[in-house]
């Protein structure tokens, strides 16, 4: 659907006033978080719904069976907005009203997803109601995301108007197309042939509670889609018709803009949420933005920031690059990471999980952005070690795919870039890779090719 379709569409129907907005409310971001969302009950990392104007909000996705309520504020639950009933559940294309929670005066009521499956959910921040939608109809199949599931499908909602109207790009393969909520693979839509070219203008739809008939002959009919291109389908059930556009592939040259520099990309939830920040030029660790530490920059090697800061047990700590703005500058790992077990490269640029450490302690943490793969690590802090003049005359060395530790120390251990333990060797030998090499207080990265 077009999304200035969306923003028209859901302001008509919400009736937006021009009624004075409420000071506890922030109307420039919503999310959502509970037992049904992505990432369950953590208030890090909840679903952030897309402002389309009007103080409006609007999300898809697929929810699991659970609860779930709304949050104002990322990392906070004390900014819940919530539903007026206990597990309010709710019912495709009705709305329902929510209440503003962010001073603790009502009930901490969740709205409850009986059937796990994908929901538009629309959110009238100013007037507090909520909208759910179930996709009308659904896009399967290898011209689209392929067989996997029903997490795997494109989902296509209504409008207010009642339109069904999908645009976006397909590949060449096989299509259909499946009802009643997209929650299983029956009821579904096919073609009335096998092979029937997916190619523009009108073409029947065959409505299917099964793929064989009564006769016990296949009717599972796919569409061909017969080349990769961007495609607009327009459904209607009422004659039972999709109608098609189609046109060129996109092409993604200069397709983002940015100030020059180096960037860090993460990727997660099946490479469909990327996260952009730049590679830091200063850098702090803490647990939010009144608790945290410097990490001082190196002279010579940029990218690169150590320093002995004190860590807590217990506590979870990010990296920041800008403690100021602490939600929006931070670089977390997708899991809680104990980042005195190894070096660790899961550092991306998301207010995700944190890093850990197993005891009260002071530590030297280093970060090195300096490569392709950045990765950041805690040693006990041992001033006596540091002062040794064997530290300094120790470094590595490789050897075919031998990975050598050399000079006077005490101890080594060599990690992989995922941080596990390969070997505690003066010698270790490894197959090609980046390695992450502790010679006692030291740290270096390597490469064996």
């Amino acid at each position: 659907m077009n999304l200035s379709h969306v923003i028209i569409a859901v302001s008509a129907a919400a009736g937006i006033s021009t009624m004075p907005a409420r000071a506890d409310i922030n109307y420039l971001h919503l999310y959502m978080v509970g037992a049904a969302t992505p990432d369950k009950w953590n208030a890090d990392l909840p679903e952030e719904m897309t402002a389309i104007g009007s103080d409006c909000f609007i999300w898809d996705g697929y929810l699991e069976e659970g609860d779930f309520k709304f949050i104002n504020k990322r990392g906070d639950y004390g900014s819940s907005i919530v539903a007026t009933e206990y597990n309010q559940t709710f019912t495709s294309g009705e709305s329902y009203p929510l209440y503003d929670n962010t001073n603790n005066s009502h009930y901490d009521h969740k709205f409850y997803n009986d059937r796990a499956g994908w929901v538009r959910v629309i959110v009238d921040l100013r007037n507090l109601s909520v909208k759910f939608r179930r996709p009308a109809v659904a896009l399967v199949g290898s011209a689209a995301l392929g067989w996997g599931g029903m997490k795997d499908i494109l989902p296509v909602f209504a409008d207010d108007e009642g339109m069904i109207r999908w645009t976006g790009q397909l590949r060449q393969g096989e299509l259909k197309f499946l009802g009643d909520g997209a929650f299983d693979w029956h009821p579904c839509f096919n073609a009335p042939w096998e092979g029937d070219i997916l190619s523009p203008g009108a073409h029947h739809i065959v409505y299917n509670t099964s793929d064989h008939n009564d006769k016990g002959e296949s009717t599972d009919f796919k569409f061909n889609v017969p080349r990769a291109g961007i495609y607009t389908l327009a459904f209607d059930f009422a004659g039972n018709t999709v109608n098609v556009e189609t046109a060129a592939e996109p092409d993604l040259r200069g397709g983002f803009g940015a100030m020059e520099g180096r960037y860090m990309i993460g990727v997660d939830r099946n490479a469909r949420r990327l996260h952009f920040g730049p590679v830091p030029t200063s850098l702090y660790i803490g647990t939010g933005a009144s608790d945290y530490q410097r990490l001082e920059a190196s002279a010579d090697h940029d990218g690169h920031f150590s320093s002995v800061v004190s860590l807590r047990r217990g506590e979870y700590y990010k990296l920041s690059y800008n403690p100021s703005d602490w939600n929006n500058s931070t670089l977390s790992p997708d899991r809680d990471v104990d980042i005195t077990a190894g070096a660790t490269s899961n550092v991306a640029p998301m207010h995700g999980f944190s890093y850990t450490v197993p005891a009260d302690d002071n530590y030297v943490v280093t970060a090195d952005f300096s490569t392709p793969l950045p990765y950041v690590q805690a040693v006990v802090h041992d001033p006596t070690a540091l002062e040794t003049p064997t530290e300094q005359n120790a470094w590595v060395s490789v050897e075919d795919d031998i990975i050598v530790a050399n000079g006077d120390f005490r101890n080594v251990s060599v990690y992989d870039i995922s941080g596990h333990l390969v070997g505690q060797t003066p010698r270790t030998r490894v197959t090609p890779g980046i390695y992450i090499v502790k010679i006692d207080n030291r740290v270096f990265k390597t490469a064996v090719r």
